[in-house]
């Protein structure tokens, strides 16, 4: 099996797993006890809502590709791709030229860098999906909280009540996209190492 295979397949198998298990949890807890809500597991999407809980498949299908952009492959060409369609919707249709020049910014630093860099790196692992907690708060956030120096829109945003409410719907994609980028990196042998890890390591060290 190729790399790109096992590492979309390995991200795939997991968040299915993942998934699977969250959903029977968010339906077993309110059972046993009562006082619970049906909403109370921000860490998959609701089940009436099927768009986001596609969209949660597919971000931890990229992000089990993600950490090989850094060299010429097919996952390379997968994100560019996306990154590229992702500036042109922004500028054209949104005439959002700030966002647009930081995506395209970004976009640059993985093939800036050697391979299994800081992509392969378990910090970013953690950071990376971030992206997914800021961007509901970026587009949700009032304007006054966007408006003035850093120090003033970090109090506004501390003291804005919908913060904790984007935080929440932003997380399920986070979580999505951190068990992808965690399999990449447990089957390069980088996270945990597994035994298939373990044996390429040694066919190589032949």
């Amino acid at each position: 099996m190729s790399m790109f295979r096992e590492h979309w397949i390995g991200g795939l198998v997991a968040y299915s797993a993942f998934f699977t298990v969250s959903l029977i949890t968010t339906f077993a807890v309110p059972i046993f006890y009562d006082t619970v809500p049906q909403t109370w597991n921000p860490t998959i999407p609701p089940v009436r809502d099927i768009v986001k809980i596609i969209g949660c498949f597919a971000v931890a299908v990229l992000f089990g590709l993600w950490p090989d952009v850094d060299i010429k492959s097919k996952s390379q060409k997968i994100f560019y791709t996306v990154l590229f369609t992702l500036n042109v919707v922004l500028i054209v249709f949104f005439q959002k030229y700030l966002e647009s020049a930081l995506l395209g910014l970004f976009a640059m630093l993985p093939i800036m860098s050697k391979h299994r860099g800081w992509t392969h790196a378990k910090v970013t692992m953690i950071l990376l999906p971030s992206v997914f907690l800021l961007i509901p708060i970026y587009a949700a956030s009032p304007e006054w909280a966007t408006n003035g120096t850093f120090i003033d829109a970090f109090t506004a945003l501390r003291e804005w009540e919908g913060l904790m409410e984007a935080i929440r719907s932003g997380f399920p994609f986070y979580v999505a996209s951190f068990i992808g980028y965690a399999t990449h990196l447990h089957l390069d042998g980088i996270l945990f190492r597994s035994r298939k890890a373990q044996r390429r390591k040694a066919r190589v060290n032949k």
